[in-house]
């Protein structure tokens, strides 16, 4: 006679109950249910990419301007309360500068190129960082990303409206089918990986070139959009 171990004799004993268990919740009915959340806020630190480029006929004389811009622009932005941490440079890239002329590549000379990412802990300053920029012709303006410093506790203020949301709209769909929710599911983030939307820094030109923006009050230098995504599959009663 075969014996059987003490480990299969348990295992035999716990099959039915597994097997029970997996066609209870194959029987579970289930409502999945989408919710949403978003709010427009101020933003209140900025940090732009630039891209500063200089030709000339040498390689040494394009390096020595673009030196001297980068000192020009850095002793600018200072003067408007920006520190010197606040401003990051790149190694300086230099090499040869084409032009295309009657179908033919022409060496127009050598240039010298830094991308330098530009800090601004205080919005207000924006006008007086983009007038300062606006001044020198060899800085091209990559990029305006605004931020918080309060991401963490807008995000889960956000997630959490979005949760209820989905909690309602499964209360009343269950309800017009003569039923209740019951215990959550499973909830999972859709959509994004929750970065923050920005809308770009709102001014106009207007007249001897100044900035203003477009409300004609002292803010709305950018606005940050969050948006929090959730699907919550409940169980129906």
């Amino acid at each position: 006679m075969r014996i059987i171990g003490p480990a299969l004799a348990a295992f035999m004993i716990m099959f039915p109950l597994f097997a029970s268990s997996a066609e209870e919740a194959k029987d579970t009915r289930k409502i999945t249910v989408s919710g949403k959340a978003e709010n427009m806020i101020e933003a209140q630190r900025a940090e732009v990419s630039l891209s500063v480029k200089i030709v000339k006929k040498e390689m040494s004389q394009s390096h020595a301007a673009l030196t001297g811009e980068l000192s020009r622009l850095a002793k600018e932005l200072i003067a408007i309360g920006l520190s010197d941490k606040d401003i990051k440079r790149s190694l300086v890239l230099q090499g040869a500068e084409y032009n295309w002329e009657k179908e033919s590549r022409v060496l127009k000379g050598y240039y010298a190129e830094c991308y330098v990412d530009v800090s601004v802990n205080d919005i207000t300053k924006m006008a007086d960082v983009y007038r300062t920029l606006a001044g020198h012709k060899n800085i091209t303006i990559q990029s305006t990303d605004f931020k918080r410093n309060d991401e963490f506790d807008l995000r889960k203020t956000e997630f959490e409206k979005a949760l209820l949301t989905a909690k309602k709209k499964a209360e009343f769909m269950a309800q017009a089918l003569g039923a209740k929710i019951g215990k959550v599911h499973s909830i999972q983030e859709v959509g994004t990986e929750n970065w923050f939307e920005t809308k770009a820094y709102a001014a106009n030109v207007m007249e001897k070139g100044e900035l203003s923006d477009l409300s004609g009050g002292q803010t709305n230098y950018g606005t940050i959009k969050i948006t929090a995504r959730v699907m919550v599959e409940f169980e129906l009663e």
